[in-house]
């Protein structure tokens, strides 16, 4: 029964606001009873207080007749809408404290053997619901109008509507009883049933049973063999069948609720439901180990045809059972079916005389209580089996049973719990917030953990983790403990002085194992003795050792009659020790100079040499520097784009046919790349790429797009200058570094250009705003919550350059040669800055990166004919030299802290630059341009695709 956690349930479920006491006029004339104006009370939110026959428990259930909600969905008032309100049954049965854990029925399948559903009713619309049909039947209508109002109990529509089921999100299963004109089949039910257990339905309500008929009045060699094979086949298969007492107003179960009284083998897999106060329910009699008290009285439901009306008897009390069940089994998924029976009994609200009786038995099902876990270990040992994931159960647990706790998931108990049986855990954790009152065996496989009590001896084969550093920190354990060979003592240091411990009121017996030290974020303050172990009666043995697993530590073990101290000391390893590289060990300094007291400081030192190595790889920033270098690198675009406009107006070797427009007599027109007006052109820029990474930095992927508008004339009869500008945007992408980001750049330049016979002449200058964004996401190893998740920069840069290209023209044939070298430089500077989102921001000094770029290289180009198409394939290769800044570096420190300089990825020193393109001649004035342009060097490749247009008048 649930207990709420060791306080008088008025303590639980107190509700604030008025108490109404609904008076009902009962009938004998079939199942269900009705009384339309039943649901108009003004304060219907009492829950069970005016309904109860025993007035010392009628206060306990005070409710909210309207309640305003909050929005958070963890708070149950937020789930008290009008439409919970108007079922009464949800409220009486707290099932808004189950939708505030976060369980709504999903994924769980009921089954239901009734007269039907119609499936025409807004509360059944866009809801999961399948069925079954036989001959001359049809689940999806209801002539009776029976199961559409038990239907919309376990599933109404949550919508702001009429009302709403106890589980809406679960599946419904409907196996007909009656045929299409309403008449009832008998022989259907043990088909309905087999149906249902053979698709896995783990919970199956049979709403139909011999009012006439009690448990106790029937022989069992009466019973017809083909119902007990169906429904031994449904307890065989896991399935629960869920069963109203129905309503002849006797003192025991009718036949089919109270059948375990005759089968004793189906127990396991039976829950009777009796209404609670109705002088025409069955009461619980012989059927009270398995039988529970629900709503039955004027419950507000879906009426087939549309509409809505209250029909009253244990028909409705049914629902309310099941729906419970799908929301504990979506609580707790790793239950077995007979486990989510186990917790309805266990956690039900005692009503009528206490403890199980022959009235209500288990007493009123409570939703609420029961996706707080267990309540009772009445049948026997619970097997918990959670295999991954982390489970709570809340409520006190009493009975004779006792726990098994297996599979690699942990299990919190927060309850005060007596049960007498032994708890074991064969594997994972199990977590002690409140008390258990048990000898605890932790096998190899498990762990112990928590800050409560056990009151019982311990005996320690896997793991005990002896409380946390930031609750309390101690785990107490009122008996002996016995720490095996093999086994493990963890223990937390946290801060301020925080230090997890073991008490033990009995004798500790230490037979050797290794105690493991865990650091709480900033657990570290200093050099300190710990006690980690006190035992009123003594302390006997000695561990094997202390896990000395950490870089910057040592920890060492001391012992007394009745202590176990814990001494740690900072080793004389400085963090750039353990760095990776060079970049690491400038971190690493950095973080040191931080000193103690420092949350980041003592943060790593608490981290294994590994752990503490990939946390100054996270930390170092080196997206920026690599950035300063990418940027560099890309200043290539614009002397390219500038270079090729020059070469087509001159016509020189390898020239692209570019599209350009120049003033004429009607103003802005097409026209040869050549013309000696002034003419204005567009181009493209575009590229991709990837530099690798190395031993300092990290790999960055990148992209560039973006278009340069220019203009030019003719000056004298040699020269052309002009000028132009544009706009692109970079993305960058460092995985490895955890790093990416983004630059909006703004292009500005002059350029000229001439020839004298076979020698040319071009050159520019340019600048370039750059806006830089970059986001930093960091994780050390499981302190991501004492993290924000990343470190962003926006700042500004600027690239200066200058370049220039001197070529020769030869002609041999068809075929255009210009050998050619060109000088560059490029200087980009970034202004400081300070991330901000996250503990571990840096500031950044400005900095310069200065490279000079030379190329040798041969364009070349020649003209052929394809058919009748006019083709000019044109190239150029360059290798391409650097030199000046081409390992860029920022300057960097932590708040409080010294510098320290990172370096970026390198600018590869040595790159062949390659050109290729096609001019096709498509019409006489016409011409389409393909080209592809790239830069390939060791560690670092980019790519770039064009196409153009160019028409002539």
């Amino acid at each position: 029964m649930c207990s709420a956690g060791g306080n008088t349930a008025s303590a639980v479920f107190r509700r604030d606001g008025s108490l109404s006491i609904l008076h009902a006029t009962n009938t004998r004339d079939g199942t269900i009873r009705t009384r339309a104006d039943h649901m108009k009370s003004e304060n219907r939110g009492t829950r069970l207080g005016g309904l109860l026959a025993s007035t010392a428990v009628a206060g306990l259930f005070v409710g909210i007749a309207h309640a305003q909600t909050t929005g958070d969905p963890t708070d149950p008032v937020t789930w008290r809408t009008p439409e919970f309100m108007a079922q009464y049954g949800l409220d009486y049965t707290y099932a808004d404290q189950a939708y505030a854990r976060g369980v709504d029925g999903s994924g769980v399948k009921i089954g239901l053997v009734d007269s039907g559903i119609d499936m025409d009713h807004p509360e059944f619309a866009g809801q999961d619901i399948q069925g079954v049909n036989w001959a001359d039947t049809d689940w999806s209508s209801d002539v009776n109008g029976h199961g559409t109002a038990v239907a919309a109990v376990i599933i109404g529509k949550r919508d702001d509507q009429g009302m709403h089921g106890v589980a809406p999100g679960a599946s419904l299963f409907v196996a007909p009883l009656r045929n299409k004109h309403g008449e009832r089949d008998t022989d259907l039910i043990p088909t309905g049933i087999t149906w249902l257990a053979d698709q896995g339905v783990p919970f199956i309500l049979l709403e139909w049973g011999y009012v006439e008929l009690t448990a106790p009045e029937v022989d069992p060699d009466d019973l017809d063999p083909v119902w007990l094979d169906a429904f031994r086949h449904a307890v065989g298969t896991g399935s629960i069948l869920i069963v109203p007492t129905h309503n002849g107003g006797r003192t025991d179960a009718n036949l089919e609720s109270g059948l375990p009284y005759l089968l004793p083998e189906l127990e396991q897999g039976w829950i009777a439901v009796t209404g609670y106060n109705d002088p025409y329910a069955n009461q619980c009699g012989v059927a009270k180990n398995w039988c529970l008290a629900a709503p039955s009285n004027y419950v507000y439901s879906a009426q087939s045809g549309g509409g809505y009306w209250s029909p009253s008897g244990t028909s409705l009390a049914g629902p309310h059972v099941a729906g419970a069940a799908a929301l504990v089994a979506q609580m707790f998924p790793y239950m077995t079916p007979e486990q989510v029976r186990q917790v309805l009994l266990g956690t039900a609200i005692d009503i009528g005389d206490p403890g199980v009786d022959d009235v209500y038995g288990y007493g009123f099902v409570c939703a609420g209580c029961a996706v707080g876990g267990p309540g009772r270990f009445d049948w026997g040992d619970f097997h918990a089996v959670i295999e991954s994931g982390q489970s709570v159960w809340n409520n006190d647990i009493t009975g004779d049973g006792g726990l098994i706790k297996s599979g690699d998931g942990s299990l919190s108990l927060w309850g005060n719990s007596t049960y007498l049986g032994d708890t074991r855990i064969d594997g994972g954790v199990l977590a002690i917030g409140g008390s258990i009152a048990s000898d605890t065996f932790v096998e190899q496989e498990g762990t112990l953990a928590g800050i409560g009590t056990v009151f019982g001896d311990v005996d320690n084969r896997g793991a005990v983790y002896a409380g946390w550093s930031r609750d309390g920190g101690t785990l107490t354990i009122d008996g002996d403990y016995r720490q095996r060979e093999d086994s493990w003592m963890v223990v937390e240091l946290g801060a301020p002085d925080g230090t997890s411990r073991l008490d033990v009121t009995g004798t500790a017996a230490i037979e050797g194992g290794t105690v493991d030290v865990i650091f709480d974020p900033g657990g570290y303050s200093g050099d300190a003795r710990h006690t980690i172990l006190t035992a009123d009666n003594g302390v006997t043995g000695r561990f094997d050792e202390v896990c000395n697993c950490y870089a910057f530590l040592d920890f060492g073990l001391a012992y007394d009659p009745t202590n176990v101290y814990l001494d740690v000391a900072r080793n004389g390893v400085a963090f750039a020790d353990v760095a990776a590289n060079r970049n690491g060990a400038a971190v690493a300094g950095g973080v040191e100079s931080l000193g103690v007291g420092n949350l980041l400081h003592d943060i790593i030192l608490t981290l294994s040499p590994e752990e503490a190595s990939f946390t100054f790889s996270q930390l170092n920033g080196e997206v920026h520097p690599s950035l300063s270098g990418l940027l560099a690198t890309q200043s290539s675009l614009i002397d390219s784009a500038v270079s090729s406009r020059l070469r087509s107006a001159f016509a020189d070797a390898a020239a692209p046919a570019l599209p350009v427009m120049a003033y004429g007599p009607g103003g802005l027109e097409p026209a040869p790349a050549t013309t000696d007006r002034f003419t204005v052109w567009s181009q493209a820029l575009g590229t991709w790429g990837r530099r690798d990474g190395t031993t300092e930095a990290a790999g960055l992927d990148h992209s560039t797009g973006g278009v340069l508008l220019g203009g030019d004339a003719a000056i004298g009869d040699f020269w052309r200058l002009g000028a132009f500008g544009g706009y692109s945007h970079t993305t960058f992408d460092s995985r490895a570094a955890a790093a990416s980001g983004s630059a909006k750049n703004i292009h500005l330049g002059l350029y000229g250009g001439g020839e004298w016979g076979a020698l040319a002449l071009r050159g520019g200058a340019a600048y370039t705003w750059h806006n830089v964004e970059t986001r930093r996401d960091r994780s050390f190893f499981g302190y991501r919550y004492e993290f924000s998740s990343a470190g962003i920069a926006d700042y500004d840069a600027g690239t200066a350059q200058i370049f220039g290209e001197a070529g020769y023209r030869i002609s041999a044939g068809n075929l255009r040669l210009e050998p050619f070298i060109g000088l560059a430089h490029a200087n980009v500077r970034a202004d400081g800055f300070t991330e901000s989102g996250s503990n571990t921001a840096m500031s950044a000094a400005a900095s310069t990166t200065a490279v000079t770029f030379t190329t040798l290289g041969l364009h070349a180009a020649t003209d052929f004919d394809v058919g009748s198409l006019g083709v000019t394939a044109r190239g150029t290769l360059g290798w391409r030299h650097a030199f000046g800044d081409t390992v860029p570096t920022s300057s960097f420190a932590f708040a409080g802290g010294s510098s320290f300089e990172i370096e970026g990825l390198p600018i590869a020193r040595d790159t062949l630059a390659i050109e290729a393109g096609l001019d096709l001649a498509i019409a006489p004035a016409a011409t389409l341009g393909l080209s592809y342009a790239g830069q390939i060097a060791e560690g670092a490749r980019d790519h770039g695709f064009k196409a153009n247009l160019a028409v002539r008048f």
